[in-house]
């Protein structure tokens, strides 16, 4: 009975630990305008390149979580398309569309501003509308030479947003991406994780694939190739040695075809190469990659085929 009732308190204690343990999880809406350096600050904080990154504005067209897992938090991250105040065409409504339903389940707001050039007036509404937290990431701080500059705008922004949690951060760098991430966790509230804590995110391996293509064609191609293009992944196969993916990349007009099929298909060859390097990164896995264009006249500005993209919803 002694030898039992030694045992029990023995493991008891080995355990307490963790029955004592606070778990707390929150949704962050990352908020910012074109080319801030969201996705690139999503990517430093959960160690993956998940999303993708371009110099390039509107690179991140839809509202993507990124989950970062640890023994006593779980932060669910939505990347969110850069703020637009006109848009010019129905994809730009649906993407800030994606925007406003981020910020209707959120538990706080990381907002991402260049350090050097905060504007911060562009953020009113969502200053006077927004009722949870804002931590605020001064960004790309790794460009700014002026000092007392960046001490400047710090102190404007803390005064504009009523807030202290302000920090002088570099997501390229990976500077001080742990201390925002520390106060995240401190603003969080206690309550279960709701995803496995293995997910590192809720989409689907076809829709990050996809994703990972058109960083390709942002990458090689120009002017307003990049900007009219949606890809599609049409099969996966997943098999031992070599998954199998078929993609096709719809364009807007006939010339655009052509420029992204190249002299002797040379371009979309390139783009095949890039692209599959990319992915096989990714998923850590070798894989065969095909790559097909079609034409979709107009789609930016079709309701039925953004719909059919997924940019609204049915």
């Amino acid at each position: 009975m002694i030898e039992i009732k030694v045992n029990f308190v023995f493991n008891f204690k080995k355990i307490l630990p963790y029955l004592c343990t606070v778990f707390k999880t929150a949704f962050i809406t990352i908020l910012g305008l074109p080319n801030a350096g969201k996705s690139t600050f999503l990517n430093a904080a959960l160690g993956e390149d998940l999303v993708i990154t371009n110099p390039k504005a509107q690179t991140t067209r839809h509202r993507i979580k990124g989950i970062l897992n640890d023994d006593n938090y779980q932060l669910v991250f939505s990347d969110t398309p850069g703020i637009i105040k006109e848009s010019a065409y129905k994809l730009q409504e649906a993407m800030m569309g994606a925007v406003n339903e981020s910020l209707e389940d959120a538990d706080m707001v990381l907002l991402i501003l260049d350090g050097q050039y905060p504007k911060v007036e562009e953020f009113e509404a969502y200053r006077d509308k927004v009722k949870c937290p804002f931590v605020i990431a001064m960004n790309k701080v790794d460009l700014v030479q002026d000092q007392e500059k960046l001490q400047d705008n710090i102190t404007k922004v803390k005064e504009y947003f009523n807030t202290e949690l302000v920090f002088a951060v570099s997501a390229k760098e990976n500077f001080n991406v742990d201390g925002i991430i520390k106060t995240l966790v401190d603003l969080a509230p206690e309550h279960p994780a709701f995803y496995d804590k293995e997910s590192i995110s809720d989409e689907n391996v076809r829709f990050l694939v996809s994703e990972m293509i058109r960083e390709q064609i942002l990458t090689q191609f120009k002017k307003e190739i990049p900007y009219s293009v949606e890809v599609s992944v049409t099969e996966y196969n997943e098999k031992e040695k070599l998954d199998e993916i078929y993609a096709t990349v719809f364009v807007e007009r006939d010339s655009q075809r052509g420029i992204m099929l190249g002299r002797g298909g040379s371009a979309i060859k390139n783009l095949g190469i890039a692209s599959r390097k990319r992915i096989e990164a990714f998923i850590k896995k070798k894989i065969f990659l095909s790559l097909s264009i079609k034409v979709k006249k107009d789609w930016r500005k079709d309701d039925q085929q953004l719909q059919y993209f997924g940019y609204i919803k049915k």
